[in-house]
């Protein structure tokens, strides 16, 4: 080989690696894109799922606050009826003890 080709080859080597070397960075720079769009969308629908479970657990928090407060209000409603009920024969007693 004379030096023409050997400088024809090197030139040659030259231009297909940086072709190859551009086709890689641009196929690195699609992949970089295309997971960033992808995080995106995946961030954005745990978001919308975590709202949903929030919206949910909210809910059964309340329905459960309510069922303990008519709970509560139901053993209420039978001590203070049970306290009427002894306060009557309290009073009762002392009537037919006096």
């Amino acid at each position: 080989m004379n030096d023409d080709s050997l400088e024809d080859l090197k030139q040659f080597l030259d231009k297909t690696i940086v072709l190859n070397i551009s086709d890689v960075r641009s196929d690195i720079k699609h992949l970089d894109n295309k997971l960033s769009a992808d995080i995106h969308n995946l961030d954005t629908k745990l978001s919308s799922e975590i709202n949903n479970l929030d919206n949910k657990l909210s809910a059964k928090i309340d329905d459960l606050s309510t069922s303990v407060a008519t709970a509560i209000d139901i053993a209420n409603e039978a001590a203070d009826t049970e306290l009427k009920d002894h306060g009557q024969r309290i009073i009762a007693l002392e009537q037919k003890a006096a």
